[in-house]
């Protein structure tokens, strides 16, 4: 698995937050609280039901965009995934971040924010929990994944989610919250960027009872509402409307047998059984939707459960005990082999892939496992040979999914030659991703390469939300050029994140 990176401590993301507010400003405030309250909230909530039309959908012509236009709900939302990055192990893998976009794309196509950008996002934390920022920004933990039962329950969460920023909730939120008290912005950033537990509710204790009490009650009929919307996003893009009320009864469920070890999405969030039967009443107006084709949903499920695994005998185990009890299905001999390298079995690993690669030899993630197990195992030739074979296949055919694979493994055995153009490119398509300006510093630097190695790794920092330090990298790497275009390149990007800072500072 591609090297998962951890960040900064919580104080750092609060206080930094807290610098940037001005208290006497009331549309800052609400905007502090509104958001602590959406942030936090997937499972509140009794309202009457609607009737479910596209046509019936809220007037959100309101005065609420006056305190959150588009723009700034962009600058939020992106500051804030920034800055949650310094405290959360964002999972950095292609294929299933690539998985949970598609996903997140299909549903939103159908939503009323189909022509709006979003970009959807897995946090390695076996915790069930999921939040949206504005902006479009949507967070699933790992475990929203492995404990799904299908992939229409998987997509559930995400129409709900969609479904929150779709309706300007944050918004609405804010026109009808600018009395109360800024430092809940503490509570938002430990609870959504620490997911939760003690952490979150030590955060808490920043806000008064009484304003957090408020915001969750008047949030209620949001998390109704997207409930509502969510549904009929689920039916509109081909999967059963029935999954979300399944899915929230199984957590209900499991809640119960062991209040101790409760989801923190409804520990935090405590779901009702009056919600889970008005969710059940809205699926009614619906067709119960096809059977799909849920291969991919398996695959993921599986190398999910195997690479993420605080203890990776459990997911060995597992699938162990699925096999001999008669599933012969790919998923789950794949979680098998994945769990066995992941689990330093990497002999073990090899044959099994081997015996899968035989019976299905151009599947892609079978073929990844396999290079990946090569390079755990120290088998760099055999590996190199297995990465670099899937990547000019898969770059004939246009596809950029592996180029992050072979150029990680490059830069592992300071192939950096040949990493480096294939990461330039892989950061072209996608300069969101730390880990890309991660890997590309590491090799500029190990080949001599000095200035454009602190280049980019102010461009790491500075998609981790760490702006000051982001900035003393790039003021680094003008004092290691004399060239005046690269002085020009460098100073006009430092400008720019000034600018960047100074504008959520106004926000």
């Amino acid at each position: 698995m591609i090297t998962k990176i951890y960040y900064m401590q919580l104080e750092n993301v609060i206080f930094k937050y807290l610098k940037m507010l001005q208290p006497r400003n009331s549309v800052k405030q609400s905007l502090a609280l509104m958001i602590s309250a959406l942030l936090l909230s997937s499972a509140v909530g009794i309202s009457s039901a609607q009737s479910d039309h596209f046509d019936q959908l809220p007037d959100l012509g309101s005065q609420a965009a006056n305190y959150l236009s588009d723009g700034d709900a962009s600058k939020l939302g992106k500051a804030f995934i920034r800055q949650s990055r310094y405290r959360q192990p964002y999972v950095s893998d292609p294929e299933l971040v690539n998985y949970i976009n598609r996903l997140g794309q299909e549903l939103l196509a159908v939503s009323p924010d189909a022509d709006k950008e979003y970009q959807f996002y897995l946090i390695d934390n076996n915790i069930i929990n999921a939040f949206a920022v504005p902006g479009g920004h949507i967070a699933l933990h790992t475990a929203i994944l492995t404990k799904s039962e299908s992939e229409s329950e998987l997509a559930s969460v995400i129409a709900h989610e969609i479904s929150h920023v779709a309706q300007r909730h944050i918004a609405r939120k804010l026109e009808s919250s600018k009395y109360d008290s800024w430092i809940a912005l503490g509570a938002l950033l430990a609870a959504a960027a620490a997911g939760g537990s003690d952490a979150a509710q030590a955060a808490f204790g920043l806000a008064n009872a009484s304003i957090i009490d408020r915001q969750l009650n008047y949030s209620r009929s949001f998390e109704a509402e997207a409930d509502s919307h969510g549904i009929r996003l689920l039916s509109h893009a081909g999967f059963k409307p029935s999954a979300m009320p399944v899915f929230f009864k199984r957590l209900l469920d499991e809640s119960r047998i062991s209040k101790s070890s409760a989801p923190e999405f409804l520990r935090s969030h405590p779901l009702t059984i009056n919600r889970i039967a008005e969710s059940s009443e809205r699926v009614r107006a619906y067709p119960p939707g096809k059977d799909r084709d849920e291969f991919d949903f398996q695959m993921m499920r599986a190398k999910a459960t195997s690479a993420y695994a605080r203890d990776k005998s459990i997911p060995r185990d597992h699938y162990k005990n699925l096999i001999s009890e008669g599933d012969d299905s790919l998923p789950t001999a794949y979680g098998y082999a994945l769990a066995l390298s992941e689990n330093a079995e990497y002999g073990l690993a090899r044959k099994e892939f081997a015996k899968l690669l035989k019976q299905h030899p151009n599947n892609i993630t079978l073929r990844l496992g396999q290079a990946e197990n090569e390079q755990y195992a120290n088998q760099v030739d055999e590996s190199l040979f297995l990465f670099r074979s899937l990547y000019e296949e898969q770059i004939a055919q246009g596809n950029h999914l592996v180029d992050i694979y072979y150029a990680n493994a490059l830069v592992l055995v300071k192939r950096h030659k040949t990493a480096i153009p294939i990461l330039r490119s892989a950061i072209a398509n996608n300069r969101n991703e730390p880990y890309f300006h991660h890997l590309l510093s590491r090799a500029y630097g190990e080949s001599g390469d000095q200035f454009r190695s602190f280049q980019e790794r102010g461009e790491y920092h500075y998609q981790r939300g760490n702006y000051e330090f982001s900035l003393k990298q790039f003021e680094r790497a003008k004092t290691l050029t004399e060239s005046s275009y690269e002085l020009a390149r460098i100073g006009a990007r430092i400008e720019d994140v000034e600018l960047e800072i100074e504008a959520i500072k106004k926000l």
